[in-house]
């Protein structure tokens, strides 16, 4: 009951944050969505303690870039502060020249889409990479000075009362990586009871009625809705496309149907025709948006279907163990590097060696089980 009362009473303390703090610009709204879904995602990569929770700010700074790149990509232009601030030289405006440096940049591309599969593969160019790195450092700098110093005033009456920053920032100078971001940008601390409130509340913290809709609905005034508040919340819920991963590994089995035999891995019956070949999500892309190499899976058509939108038991992995391991291998053999830095940004750590699939199978029923257990998502036994 003491638990649960420390839970409520820091959601409520975040209702009142969401409300009542300073609303001059977007970068609360931005802040509480990117530590919302950290929280509940990366929970490997954050240092769990008794009382505080340790987080690496760069992972704060990758979601503001994807955050932000299609409200900037939009012209005419979608402003995130007031009109009477516009033409002025501020401090938080500074970010968005950068940001549009490495958008036009793409723009001769696929966009955004483009930049994160050349982010995740550490594939960024070397003609944008200063300029990359440099647009990261100055996000993370805007993110420690403004939002995490001012949010929470409100109930607080003080500064960096919710976000501590671990202060001095080191100041990297390699090439732009995920790994560098996460374990090279420095780290902040939240209280424990935040973390908790995140990580089990944070599907409504961040659902359509509380940060998209009020970031919308700023938005949408500042612009004198055009475009409208619809439009808006489109282009905030907007999503890198990696489709291109699925197809991959789609690829890669229809070139064996007709020379080798390959069976489900939740079944185990072969797929004889390209038509019965499906790649599923292990953990549902609707519950996680994940399309990590590690993740996808040949499937039957039929068993795909039943699967649906359901997280795979604890006791059905295991049965399953050694079809999804000889998947991996194939996989590892065919793309080791994106599947090696996938693995660990996104499922066991960096910590951990993820050529080990042993310890790459015990972090997804680590996994499943959180999804499960304290996120409440439908469970399927096969």
């Amino acid at each position: 009951m003491t638990e649960d009362k420390s839970l409520w009473d820091t959601f409520q303390k975040l209702a009142t944050i969401i409300e009542q703090d300073s609303t001059d610009n977007t970068f609360k709204y931005a802040l509480l969505r990117a530590t919302s879904e950290v929280c509940q995602d990366y929970k490997h990569l954050l240092k769990v303690q008794e009382d505080l929770v340790e987080v690496p700010i760069g992972l704060i700074v990758e979601k503001w870039v994807l955050y932000y790149w299609p409200l900037f990509e939009y012209k005419p232009l979608i402003p995130q502060m007031p009109e009477r601030y516009h033409g002025e030289k501020r401090l938080q405006l500074q970010f968005r020249k950068q940001l549009d440096e490495i958008i036009q940049y793409y723009q001769k591309g696929n966009g955004v889409s483009e930049f994160y599969n050349d982010y995740i593969n550490d594939k960024i160019p070397l003609e944008i990479d200063r300029k990359l790195l440099s647009l990261l450092k100055k996000i993370r700098y805007l993110i420690q000075r403004y939002p995490m110093k001012h949010l929470g005033y409100s109930v607080y009456k003080d500064h960096y009362q919710v976000y501590k920053p671990n202060l001095p920032l080191p100041q990297p100078r390699e090439t732009v990586t995920r790994k560098l971001l996460v374990e090279e940008f420095g780290s902040f601390t939240i209280n424990r009871d935040y973390y908790e409130a995140f990580n089990k509340l944070g599907g409504y913290i961040i659902g359509d009625q509380s940060i998209f809709t009020q970031w919308a609905k700023l938005t949408e005034k500042f612009t004198n809705k055009e475009p409208g508040f619809g439009e808006i919340q489109g282009l905030l819920m907007m999503q890198p496309i990696t489709q291109r991963q699925v197809e991959k590994v789609k690829n890669m089995y229809t070139d064996k149907i007709s020379t080798s035999t390959i069976n489900c891995v939740w079944s185990g019956k072969p797929i004889n025709e390209t038509s019965d070949l499906n790649i599923d999500h292990m953990l549902p892309f609707s519950k996680l948006r994940n399309n990590d190499l590690w993740n996808l899976v040949p499937s039957k058509t039929d068993v795909n279907g039943r699967k649906s939108d359901r997280i795979p038991s604890t006791k059905l992995l295991k049965k399953r163990k050694p079809a999804i391991i000889n998947h991996w291998m194939k996989l590892m053999e065919r793309y080791p590097t994106q599947f090696t830095s996938e693995a660990k940004y996104s499922l066991i750590g960096y910590g951990a060696e993820s050529e080990d699939l042993d310890n790459l199978f015990t972090a997804l029923t680590c996994k499943t089980e959180y999804l499960v257990n304290e996120r409440h998502y439908r469970e399927w036994n096969g």
